[in-house]
């Protein structure tokens, strides 16, 4: 007998085809439901064996064994980052059920919450990979056409001084507008805390220009108080660099130094125990309210790039700083190197004209 019902009431199914053992429970007390459940396990079995069809597999676990292949890998953190994020706007059901319709609600959720399409893309991507991966692993898929993300990687789009001012005066930790209603005992302190985050984190991508991973992930150990450098590690390019601190971002890692309760991360989640994980809510808001319009949190590496570049460093330098592996990237800032190279033009000639002018009279 295939169906047997155990102590506990449950039905348990056991045969054995093809030499091989089979054993499960029904999950059901009523035996005529639990042949059911045989008879289309029998049949699943069958399938595989003369039609080929492959097992399944849910997305979570797809994308969790997607991820493990990445292990060893220098870009293996970030992976793991897009892949927490894929999990958050899609439900955990048999990958073969992933339609087109759940792609394209993916999409337009990521937009309405204002992220870059660049972001989006590399969302797409990352999801596709693992799609691809699980069909190679021989699981069931559903047939897919990802949409279409253009991406203007030439748009750049910086923070004027003013607008600096006034959004780090909406960050600021003590800002009253924050701390003018009674709130319960402690909530005061883990605002303040998570405000000092928001402000400092801003100043370091304002001031070092990396990715917002590079510095929402820095850890202790990159940081070299004593020669006031930063050990950059591109989880992007694979590649390291080496940053020395602006005064205000020594200060704020001077501080946190400190003051550390986590002795790995600078920058933590709420638990305090892993790093801050893409935790941007709170700092669009406050570009929101300072009234900054068009701009993304990945714009603070703009606005650093624009600054150097403005203000007398080559191409090539600014590369070497933000870490871009083709100087390609970095041309999207040439403009600017040529406007600085136009004043400099302009102040040598005047200046031998004034000079020839003086030796003539």
């Amino acid at each position: 007998m295939s169906v047997l019902k155990m102590k506990n009431g449950y039905y348990q199914i056991r045969f054995q085809q093809d030499g091989k053992k089979h054993q499960k429970s029904s999950g059901s007390k009523n035996r005529a439901k639990a042949l059911e459940v045989e008879r289309k396990w029998r049949q699943d079995i069958n399938d595989k064996k003369h039609l080929g069809n492959p097992d399944e597999i849910t997305l979570y676990n797809a994308l969790d064994l997607f991820v493990e292949s990445k292990l060893g890998m220098k870009t293996y953190d970030d992976f793991n980052s897009k892949i927490r994020t894929i999990k958050h706007f899609f439900e955990d059901k048999p990958l073969h059920e992933l339609t087109n319709h759940d792609l394209e609600i993916y999409v337009t959720k990521r937009k309405r919450e204002g992220r870059a399409l660049q972001t989006i893309k590399h969302g797409l991507i990352q999801l596709k990979s693992c799609w691809i991966y699980a069909d190679k692993l021989g699981f069931r898929v559903s047939h897919l056409v990802f949409p279409q993300i253009k991406v203007n990687n030439k748009r750049i789009r910086s923070l004027s001084k003013d607008e600096e001012l006034n959004l780090l005066h909406e960050l600021q930790p003590d800002n009253s507008r924050f701390f003018n209603k009674e709130k319960p005992v402690g909530s005061t302190k883990i605002l303040l805390q998570q405000r000092q985050d928001n402000y400092d984190l801003v100043v370091c991508l304002l001031d070092l220009g990396c990715r917002y991973a590079e510095c929402s992930e820095l850890t202790f150990e990159q940081i070299n108080l004593e020669d006031q450098t930063i050990n950059i590690k591109r989880t992007k390019t694979n590649n390291e660099s080496i940053l020395m601190m602006s005064n205000r971002v020594f200060e704020i890692l001077k501080r946190r130094c400190n003051t550390r309760t986590n002795n790995k991360w600078v920058f933590t989640d709420k638990t305090g125990r892993n790093p801050r994980k893409h935790a941007t809510t709170s700092i669009r808001k406050a570009i929101k309210r300072a009234g900054i319009e068009d701009f993304r949190v990945h714009d603070f590496r703009h606005t650093c790039a624009s600054r150097m570049v403005q203000n007398g460093l080559t191409i090539q330098e600014t590369a070497l700083i933000l870490g871009h592996k083709s100087i390609t990237t970095t041309m999207r800032y040439a403009h600017l190197e040529n406007s600085h190279v136009a004043m400099k033009m302009k102040q040598v000639i005047d200046t031998y004209n004034e000079e020839q002018v003086v030796r003539s009279n």
